[in-house]
């Protein structure tokens, strides 16, 4: 049976361990919760086990550190002389990048750094996956088959992690974004906000699969419910007279930046530290 340890038992690491549960037979998950009310609840389910850091490492053939950036060091520190020397150690904490988590991991144990964002709360995230210089094809197969069942995984060079960030890390936010515009400009419009909020979810989540099963491209979509002359053509054009596109490639650009600042940041603290 495999071996899973949680470390962090919280939002989304509870989501990706619902996962594991649901989708990946013949695996044990240990869960590390440090909030006493959340490992109560890990204890009260019955189908993890809960118990501390080192514990909980010690026989992990995957090892997921779900906690604040600014705590990964510390958690690997702590767990150093316990960690399962053939495990993988993988970080889902933002902007800490795979040479952090290298130079404070044991010495030949392999390490990844995923970058899920919130609907794998859902069951349909997205993650880049990113290997460290010593983790086998076999190990970064195996975290690959732990995600899967919250996410779609995208497995990648470091250098395009910035990439991905700007563009699914944050890009639920750019959604809700969009809604929280709608709803309250339907509910202007007169609709109840009990309407407009179903509107507006339902014709996201539609467009959103419309756009993930058809074989044309945002554009082409676009176009096919684009009338001459009709309400969308006169939408799509007050977005374009106000620059809209241009507004959001500005606001990925600083995301991608914001997110560059925040790794190199990371690396410069660690390495006074």
């Amino acid at each position: 049976m495999n071996q899973v340890a949680m470390v962090g038992g919280g939002a989304m690491g509870g989501a990706i361990v619902e996962g594991i549960l649901g989708g990946v037979p013949d695996t044990q998950v240990t869960v590390v919760e440090a909030n006493d009310e959340r490992a109560d609840m890990w204890r009260r389910r019955g189908d993890v086990r809960v118990a501390d850091l080192i514990e909980a490492v010690s026989d992990a053939d995957v090892i997921f550190l779900a906690v604040k950036p600014d705590q990964i060091t510390d958690v690997l520190r702590q767990a150093a002389e316990s960690v399962n020397p053939s495990g993988v150690v993988v970080s889902i904490a933002a902007g800490v990048p795979v040479a952090v988590l290298e130079r404070h991991a044991p010495v030949g144990v392999a390490v990844a750094r995923a970058m899920p964002n919130t609907p794998v709360r859902v069951g349909r995230g997205v993650v880049g996956l990113v290997a460290g210089t010593t983790c086998s094809a076999e190990q970064l197969q195996q975290v690959v088959r732990l995600l899967d069942p919250v996410s779609t995984v995208i497995v990648m060079d470091e250098s395009l992690i910035d990439s991905l960030t700007a563009t699914s890390g944050s890009g639920p936010a750019y959604v809700f974004y969009l809604a929280e515009s709608m709803m309250k400009t339907a509910m202007d419009l007169g609709l109840d906000q009990s309407t407009a909020r179903t509107l507006v979810a339902e014709t996201i989540a539609g467009s959103a699969l419309l756009l993930a099963s058809e074989p044309d491209d945002p554009a082409a979509l676009r176009a096919a419910v684009t009338s001459p002359g009709g309400t969308t053509a006169a939408a799509i054009g007050v977005f374009d007279s106000e620059g809209l596109s241009r507004t959001i490639e500005n606001g990925m650009r600083a995301a991608h930046g914001r997110a560059g600042e925040m790794s190199a940041g990371r690396v410069d603290h660690t390495d006074q530290g």
